[in-house]
């Protein structure tokens, strides 16, 4: 049995806090990231794997960290995404445009590694059959495509007959097309940008001589899903691309649906807790149901993947989100409305507003009654948590 020491007279097994999810919280300052850090250290000395996303490269000075640069020294392969995930970067959300970016996207297979010419797949004038013979001999797995061309691309998706039904088109609706112009527009300038041509691995005019080796992240999340972690942590950072919350939201879910989709098709993979760090960030409340982050929580289980968040208040998460989270280490917070969100701490929201430093208490389905605690700070354990001071 792996046990997890939060103090110094008391631990408590892995099984029972991390099995049913679970959520730390406190507002800034009140040693949230700690208790996380002291947590990580425990599964650490137990050789159980571990992931953290990472949003601001705090956790990147952690020994034993094996860190994944987004846009450095790691990359999501563009070549295995599917249409669905490429359309969600260009913040396509509605069915039918969703539906229309997967399409140019195999058309634009089609064209390089089918059809293997150069340019746009021409959707004006192709009769159906032909088409669909050309569509069979486009085979499921990664395969490369002009994204610069997805634009252009987008355009034949609207070809439309006038009188010949045997044909996919005669004429282009650029009616319709017109509807998605503020998602070609994004398509535009994201493909063009440096940062996401690194991002997705995308072929780049210069390459980055500083960076020698590149890996594929979804790579990294399956070896530490599948093998003993060597004493070792992956951490995932984010950092450059802090600066466009619609990007990173789009990158930590498809992170996560992905490493679902790994650990329910794998046969042996091993328990994974997945550390998301100030989670609130990466939330997408307008289509919960397909966020990456919410999936996990409801569908992880079974899969053997735990959650880890950290967020500075209850107030944060979704109800449906904060539904499936069984055990709770709540620092510091400030008000009522904080803590309403978690009926059974209502009765100790004095105590909880009162706390100091490193305080929490552990509540949930494996601790009744609550624990309060005052988690221990690992020394070696440390990471880049403290706000400038002034001088």
């Amino acid at each position: 049995m792996v046990d997890v020491q939060l103090t110094s007279e008391f631990s408590t097994p892995a099984d029972d806090l991390l099995r049913q999810h679970l959520l730390i919280t406190g507002a800034t300052g009140s040693g949230k990231s700690t208790s996380a850090v002291t947590i990580l250290h425990g599964l650490l000395d137990a050789n159980q794997s571990t992931i953290i996303i990472d949003p601001t490269g705090e956790y990147t000075t952690l020994p034993n960290a094996v860190v994944a640069k987004l846009g450095r020294n790691a990359f999501i392969d563009y070549e295995r995404l599917t249409g669905t995930e490429l359309a969600s970067f260009f913040g396509a959300t509605e069915a039918s445009d969703v539906e229309k970016v997967a399409d140019a996207w195999q058309s634009l297979k089609l064209q390089m590694n089918v059809v293997k010419q150069p340019g746009i797949y021409g959707k004006v004038g192709r009769e159906w059959t032909v088409h669909e013979q050309l569509l069979g001999k486009l085979y499921h797995y990664p395969q490369p495509a002009d994204m610069t061309l997805l634009p252009a691309q987008l355009q034949q998706e609207f070809a439309v007959p006038v009188d010949d039904f045997d044909l996919i088109g005669q004429e282009v609706d650029h009616e319709a097309f017109r509807k998605l112009l503020p998602i070609v527009r994004r398509m535009t300038r994201l493909v063009a940008d440096a940062r996401f041509q690194k991002l997705l691995n995308l072929p780049q005019r210069e390459r980055d001589t500083s960076v020698a080796m590149r890996t594929d992240v979804m790579y990294l999340m399956q070896l530490f899903s599948t093998q003993r972690s060597s004493h070792k942590f992956l951490v995932i950072d984010v950092s450059d691309y802090a600066d466009d919350l619609g990007l990173g939201k789009v990158i930590v879910s498809l992170l996560m649906t992905s490493l679902l989709r790994l650990n329910q098709t794998l046969s042996n993979t091993l328990p994974v807790t997945v550390l998301i760090d100030e989670a609130h960030r990466y939330l997408s409340e307008a289509d919960l149901a397909s966020d990456g982050i919410f999936r996990v929580a409801r569908e992880g289980r079974k899969a053997g993947l735990y959650l880890m968040l950290t967020t500075q208040s209850p107030l944060d998460l979704p109800a449906q989100l904060l539904g499936q989270f069984g055990n709770y280490l709540i620092h510091r917070l400030n008000t009522m409305d904080d803590v309403a969100n978690l009926p059974s701490l209502v009765p100790m929201a004095k105590r909880i507003a009162e706390q100091g430093v490193g305080e929490a208490i552990l509540s949930g389905i494996n601790y009744v009654p609550a624990h309060e605690l005052h988690v221990m700070m690992i020394p070696e354990m440390q990471h880049r948590t403290a706000s400038p001071r002034f001088f």
